[in-house]
């Protein structure tokens, strides 16, 4: 960041009230901001350091997994899928039926018999046995599986990136507030000095007058800055569930913050490994199975069963004990599966479908962030090597001017203001080129791979 912009005591005349509504302006001014911020301390964590994680993309990856409800629910679902995969493998229960039967209604034959004499008691064990249709199902739950386990990855690199930007919201926030209050300070003091000359009767009023409304703009600009680095603040302790400790100088990491490898000379090539990319073209695998599972409906499913009768009739020549077997088949005359597989086979239709739009839609995006970031490092580096260094010489022209005699007091405030709205340019260019960067992270699917490296998957 450019030096301090230098402030002179220069010839100025100028009434005290408007330095007495200046500092009640600014007090009253004061009071608007520290509300969110106080929000954001009461969270019981620790303070996470948003100068370690925005250097450290690894530590941040620790955090976000740890601590992110949105991470933890996406684990949750991760478990749901080894669930159906064991639910998948589990053969049909068997069943056990129990029948009492020549239950006499009126007269026995013989007559006289009781139930002890005639009573037959049953008991049957019945096992379906599934053909050609476990296999499909299993694949389908293990592919829904690796399809959680990505959508995980690509929950945990989402809010890696989310979380990133939060933190350098921060960093950013804080840089143009250290930067206004470092101007308004500069400023308070001329206006301190100037005042003893206005008294004096050495400078005008007008001039002095100049100089205040300039202060005061600059008193409402590093309020204004304050809020939003308290708000900044609030949002990045929602975002990591704990306080975030901005640091003393934490702008100058925007610069490091979310680093890119070199372009790949394929990049459609990494768009195709991107989880979320992966997740679409397993449910449609995963869809392709469910078809073929549901065409061997129409393969009967046997049902074998085995019983055993106690017969108490014996009287009428039945034999007392006796043992059963059976095998029974359904018939797939009206339903054999053909509206299942249909249904199966437009969904795996509809990811293929929905798996082109995303991979059209994030090359669209790689492209323009591309774009973006070139003209961004562009215009940074002319403003940086060229715009800064000449607005620095000019302001220092100016008060050199000013004490010659020949600028005037607007053309001191024109070129201090001139000066310090380019080094905020130079600041929020910074914070815009972090997002492009940050951005074409997630769309090239890095912050994936370094949680993916990290072995975070469940």
């Amino acid at each position: 960041m450019a030096s301090a912009i230098p402030l002179h005591p220069t010839r100025i005349h100028g009434s005290a009230r408007l330095h007495v509504l200046l500092l009640g302006a600014s007090g009253l001014l004061a009071l608007l901001a520290p509300a969110s911020a106080r929000a954001a301390a009461a969270l019981p964590d620790a303070p996470a350091p948003v100068s370690a994680f925005l250097s450290d993309d690894r530590r941040l990856v620790d955090w976000v997994r740890d601590h992110d409800p949105s991470v933890a629910a996406a684990r949750a679902r991760v478990m749901q899928g080894a669930a159906d995969v064991g639910r998948a493998k589990v053969i049909p229960n068997p069943s056990v039926g129990f029948d009492l039967s020549n239950i006499a209604v009126g007269r026995t034959n013989p007559s006289g018999l009781g139930f002890s004499d005639m009573g037959i008691y049953s008991v049957q064990l019945q096992q379906t046995v599934e053909l050609g249709k476990r296999g499909p199902r299993i694949d389908a739950a293990g592919l829904r599986l690796d399809e959680a386990r990505l959508g995980y990855l690509d929950t945990l690199a989402g809010r890696v990136a989310e979380v990133r930007e939060a933190l350098a919201n921060v960093a950013h926030r804080k840089a143009r507030l250290d930067l206004l209050e470092q101007t308004r300070d500069e400023a308070r003091t001329v206006v301190q000095l100037e005042k003893r000359r206005l008294e004096q009767g050495d400078l005008s009023g007008n001039d002095f007058d100049r100089l205040a409304v300039d202060l005061m703009g600059l008193e409402a600009d590093a309020v204004q800055a304050r809020a939003e680095h308290a708000s900044a603040l609030a949002d990045c302790a929602a975002a990591l569930t704990a306080p975030c400790d901005p640091g003393t100088s934490p702008e100058p990491l925007l610069d490091a913050a979310a680093p890119l490898p070199e372009d790949p000379a394929d990049p459609g090539a990494r768009l195709l490994l991107r989880p979320d990319v992966e997740a679409v073209r397993l449910e449609r695998d995963a869809a392709r199975r469910d078809a073929v599972g549901a065409l061997r409906k129409g393969i009967p499913d046997p049902t074998f069963s085995v019983g055993y009768t106690h017969d108490q009739f014996t009287v009428s020549g039945d034999n007392a004990n006796s043992l059963m077997v059976g095998v029974s088949f359904p018939l797939p005359v009206f339903d054999h599966g053909q509206h299942d597989a249909a249904k199966a086979r437009g969904a795996a239709l509809e990811q293929e479908a929905m798996r082109a739009v995303l991979l059209r839609q994030a090359s669209a995006l790689v492209t323009s962030l591309r774009a973006r970031k070139a003209a961004l490092d562009e215009s940074l580096k002319a403003l940086a090597d060229d715009a800064m260094p000449r607005s620095a010489r000019v302001l220092d022209g100016t008060v050199k001017g000013l004490h010659q005699g020949q600028n005037s007091m607007t053309d001191l405030l024109l070129a201090r203001r001139t000066h310090t709205t380019l080094i905020l340019k130079v600041v929020d260019l910074r914070y815009e080129a972090f997002q492009v960067r940050n951005d074409l992270r997630r769309a090239l699917g890095l912050d994936a791979d370094l949680a993916r490296d990290a072995g975070t998957a469940p």
